[in-house]
């Protein structure tokens, strides 16, 4: 009998630390005078409100990020003055917006790599010089398009995001798109694709297709407004 109490007891040390790791935290003393039998019932059924109380949370709060402005100067203050990405710590620059602003085209990149994080612009050094000669060869220039980064500051040692991460940024560079409104959106690699079309694909298989933004439930547009994204491969892979 000894040996399966031990057995639940770490059943239930197991289940706290997997709530614990995800951000769900609560005080196991309110359980201590319930029987064992439904401790662990209660401990779940606790959780859950939790979870989805702060899922409810940080829906609310992307729809106030998506709606904290019209203008492109206040959001890219209120982007690079947001606390909500622990990337932010670690990054040398925030990566500015660059462009016009009444262009009818938007690219967005990826993460910055170490020269962009270094001068807190993008597509500089061999990427930039490589991303100029492909607008050059369709008769583009930088001043003609808006360039932005699907997450701002560079994580370390270059390393993949996180969902959660790719998630934090994405409605700061919706409600670009939204006061943007560009025509096209060219998504560079697969991390813009997967922030703007929720895609969890290699852009191996996304790349050369058009893809509605509307077709992604994004009710926070004018209702005539449909923008249209094509995803390709970005800079530094093809370098």
């Amino acid at each position: 009998m000894k040996q399966l109490e031990i057995i639940d007891q770490e059943i239930i040390r197991n289940i706290l630390k997997l709530y614990e790791d995800i951000g769900i935290n609560f005080n196991i003393n309110q359980f201590e005078n319930e029987p064992k039998k439904d401790l662990l019932a209660n401990i779940k059924q606790n959780s859950k409100k939790k979870l989805e109380s702060s899922i409810s949370s940080q829906k609310k709060q992307e729809e106030e990020i998506l709606n904290s402005s019209d203008d492109i100067d206040v959001l890219e203050i209120s982007l690079k003055n947001y606390n909500g990405c622990a990337l932010k710590k670690t990054a040398t620059n925030f990566i500015k917006f660059q462009g016009n602003k009444n262009a009818n085209l938007l690219f967005i990149d990826g993460t910055p790599d170490k020269e962009e994080d270094k001068v807190g612009n993008s597509f500089v050094s061999a990427k930039g010089d490589l991303f100029e000669k492909m607008l050059n060869a369709i008769n583009l220039k930088k001043d003609d398009i808006f360039i932005v980064n699907a997450i701002p500051w560079r994580p370390p040692g270059n390393r993949y995001p996180t969902e959660e991460e790719i998630k934090i940024c994405r409605p700061f560079i919706l409600n670009l798109i939204k006061i943007l409104k560009p025509k096209i959106i060219v998504c560079l690699g697969e991390i813009s694709t997967n922030q703007i079309l929720d895609l969890k694909h290699s852009v191996v298989k996304t790349r050369g297709k058009w893809h509605s933004l509307k077709s992604n439930s994004i009710n926070n547009f004018d209702a005539d407004y449909n923008p249209y994204v094509i995803t390709t491969l970005n800079i530094s892979y093809l370098l």
